[in-house]
């Protein structure tokens, strides 16, 4: 009995200690924060702003595909894309309408080994999808073909494995192990729209592509522009700029939990960050949010 009763205080020490050590790692990883929206910028000389950053001593971390180094989608091989987006580009999704309301996304692998996600949406609906909330399937059949460069047959294989999914748990979606033909949807994007609008990136390098035939919308390219983290540390204060290669830009700082800083010191900390790197005067044009604490 009495070793039972030792095992037992032994096993509560072990369980407070962990939990001492559980908290104690929780404080010195808490910090807060202050950050802001993205702004773009405007064009600008990304390069030359990597070079300035060295040479002021900042630290230089990235490229970032928004907020992971791992690379999102796909790099199709599309010259105009280059020539206005750079050459390092990635489409991570798209979506093809057939009303305002529905249609379907589909999202992109990481590499060329993958298998494509697809998706149906029908907003105008209840919440469980039913087959009669599909496009036409002669609709699905010419996007699946022009998607993949399937015939007839394959297309409709997959079409009846959607038709098979919905029936069975209601979810209107389906992998297909095939990478789409970027080059394709893009051309016939741009074939079959009037008119397009372009969302530049805010400092994450994600932007938009949206294509219209007269007021109705067809069909949206996600596309990520990798982005560099320019950091400069300032006592245990880390002011950190998140600056895309569109002149998309993001202003975050890091400190400890509870802290704060007048505001007038900070901007003017990024003001100076903003004229060694060659970056417009346009500081003032941020507004800042605080946050004490991660928890």
């Amino acid at each position: 009995m009495k070793k039972i009763i030792m095992g037992l205080i032994l096993l509560a020490g072990l369980i407070a200690i962990a939990y001492a050590l559980f908290a104690a790692i929780l404080i010195s990883s808490d910090h807060a924060y202050y950050f802001t929206s993205g702004k773009n910028l405007g064009e600008i000389d990304y390069d030359g702003i990597m070079s300035n950053a060295k040479k002021a001593g900042y630290t230089v971390d990235g490229p970032y595909y928004v907020n992971t180094k791992q690379k999102l989608g796909l790099h199709p091989d599309i010259r105009e894309l280059e020539e206005r987006l750079g050459e390092d580009y990635r489409i991570v999704h798209m979506k093809f309408y057939y009303t305002k309301d529905s249609g379907f996304s589909a999202w992109l692998p990481r590499d060329y080994s993958g298998e494509t996600s697809i998706y149906f949406f029908n907003e105008s609906k209840a919440a469980t999808f039913q087959l009669k909330n599909l496009p036409p399937d002669e609709w699905i059949v010419e996007k699946f073909e022009l998607m993949f460069g399937f015939d007839e047959q394959k297309a409709r294989h997959y079409l009846s494995q959607l038709k098979d999914t919905i029936i069975s748990d209601h979810k209107p979606k389906i992998l297909i192990k095939e990478v789409a033909d970027l080059r394709a949807v893009y051309i016939d994007f741009k074939e079959t729209s009037s008119n397009s609008t372009f969302s530049l990136p805010l400092g994450e390098g994600s932007c938009k592509e949206t294509f219209y035939s007269g007021n109705e919308k067809i069909g949206t390219i996600d596309y990520i522009v990798p982005n560099m983290r320019i950091i400069y540390h300032d006592r245990n204060h880390e002011y950190t700029i998140k600056i895309d290669k569109l002149g998309g830009v993001m202003l975050s700082i890091k400190l400890p939990a509870g802290e704060e800083i007048p505001e007038e010191e900070y901007r003017d900390v990024f003001r100076g960050m903003f004229t060694n790197l060659g970056l417009p005067d346009k500081v003032d044009d941020f507004e800042f949010n605080y946050s004490p604490s991660m928890w």
